[in-house]
C-alpha cells in the first residue's frame, strides 16, 4: 500500500520531477529453490485424466533341483499400478479498464498489467513451494512429507503401504542436536545424515537431493568450517571460500525457508519427479473483458497444472528430529 505523504504543493514541487528507478523491485517474495529444481526435472504431460505408474512390487520363487525333481509352478502376480489426480493452481490477474487507460502514453512509469502478471506467476509458485512441505489436504498436490512421511503407514498413489511394505518410506526419528558430538570428533547430524542416506542406498537408491532448513543448513556449514574439519590454505586468504552448501556425498543439500522445521528430506530424483501438464505449464489465460458482470475490467489467470509423484518410495527417505542452530 502506497505511503501517506506529507507535502507542500508549492511552486518547487509543481515545478521539480522525481527522479523514478523503473524497475519494480520485488521486496515480498523469496527464491523458492524447491520448486523450482522440480521445474527444471519436470516430467511434462500433454493429458490424462490421472497419472498411472506401473510397479513391479514382488518377484517368482527361484529353487535349485536336480535330476527329476519336481518344480514349482505357481503363478505369480507381482504388478500393481498407482495412480494420482492431477491438481490445479491459479492466480488471476485483474486491472480495471480505467487503470489500464491511464497507464499508457509516455505517463506510465511502468507497464501494470505486466508487473501483475510477474506478480501472479511469483505468487503462484510461491504457493507450490508451500504445498511441498506440506501434507496433501483438500486440492493441493501431494508433498515431502506424503511421500517421505514421517511415519509408516501412509497411503499413496492408492496404496496402503501399512500392508504393501515394498512401498513404504526411509526415515529416522532419532532425535539429534547436529552440531552435537555423542562420538568423538563425529558430528550428531552427520551421523543422522548417514543412517538416512544408507537406508535409501540399501534399497538401492541413489539420493541426489537433500531438502533441509536453514538452522540445519547452517549447523552443517558449521561443522565443515570448524577447527579440525576444514582445510585452509594461508597463502592468499580472502576468508573461508568453496560453495555455500557443499555437497552431502555427492547429494546436493538445499536450504528452503518452507521446509518443515527440524526435517531433513532425502530425495532420489529418479524416481521423484514434478509432473506438469503441457496445457497448464505455468502459463497465463488470455484476457477477458469482465463488461458481462457490468464491469470494464480485464481478467486472466496464471495456471498451473502439477502432480509430485513417484514410482519407488521405499529409495527416499527423511530425518525428523534434527535440531540445527
Amino acid at each position: 500500500m502506497a505511503q501517506t505523504l506529507s507535502e507542500t504543493l508549492d511552486s518547487h514541487w509543481s515545478s521539480t520531477q522525481r527522479t523514478i528507478d523503473k524497475e519494480v523491485q520485488d521486496n515480498f517474495f523469496e527464491d523458492y529453490p524447491t520448486v523450482n529444481a522440480h521445474k527444471k526435472a519436470k516430467i511434462s504431460k500433454t493429458g490424462g485424466r490421472e497419472i498411472q505408474v506401473i510397479l513391479q512390487s514382488a518377484g517368482g520363487n527361484a529353487e535349485s533341483f536336480d535330476t527329476y525333481d519336481t518344480l514349482g509352478k505357481a503363478p505369480i502376480n507381482p504388478f500393481q499400478s498407482a495412480r494420482y489426480k492431477w491438481r490445479y493452481y491459479a492466480v488471476p490477474i485483474i486491472l480495471s479498464d480505467t487503470e489500464r487507460w491511464e497507464n499508457s502514453g509516455p505517463e506510465a512509469i511502468f507497464d501494470e498489467m505486466e508487473a501483475l502478471g510477474n506478480n501472479a506467476m511469483d505468487s503462484i509458485l510461491k504457493a507450490i513451494n508451500e504445498d511441498f512441505y506440506t501434507a496433501q489436504a483438500g486440492k493441493n498436490m501431494l508433498g515431502f512429507p506424503d511421500l517421505m512421511a514421517d511415519a509408516a503407514g501412509a497411503t499413496v498413489g492408492g496404496i496402503n503401504s501399512s500392508t504393501e511394505t515394498f512401498w513404504e518410506s526411509q526415515r529416522s526419528t532419532a532425535s539429534a542436536t547436529f552440531l552435537t558430538q555423542s562420538s568423538t570428533n563425529v558430528f550428531d547430524g552427520i551421523d543422522r545424515w548417514n543412517d538416512v542416506m544408507d537406508l535409501c542406498h540399501i534399497q538401492g537408491g541413489k539420493i541426489q537431493k537433500m531438502y533441509t532448513t536453514w538452522s540445519i543448513a547452517k549447523s552443517y556449514r558449521i561443522a565443515l568450517s570448524s577447527q579440525g574439519y576444514a582445510r585452509t590454505s594461508v597463502d592468499d586468504a580472502k576468508g573461508i571460500g568453496g560453495s555455500l552448501m557443499p555437497a552431502f556425498y555427492q547429494a546436493e543439500v538445499v536450504a528452503d525457508n518452507d521446509c518443515t522445521a527440524l526435517h531433513t528430506y532425502f530425495e532420489n530424483t529418479n524416481h521423484n519427479k514434478l509432473n506438469i501438464l503441457s496445457k497448464a505449464n505455468f502459463k497465463k489465460t488470455s484476457f477477458t473483458s469482465l463488461q458481462s458482470n457490468g464491469q470494464l475490467a480485464q481478467l486472466a489467470y496464471v495456471v498451473a497444472g502439477v502432480q509430485y509423484t513417484t514410482n519407488n518410495r521405499r529409495r527416499s527417505g527423511v530425518g525428523t528430529a534434527i535440531t540445527g542452530t
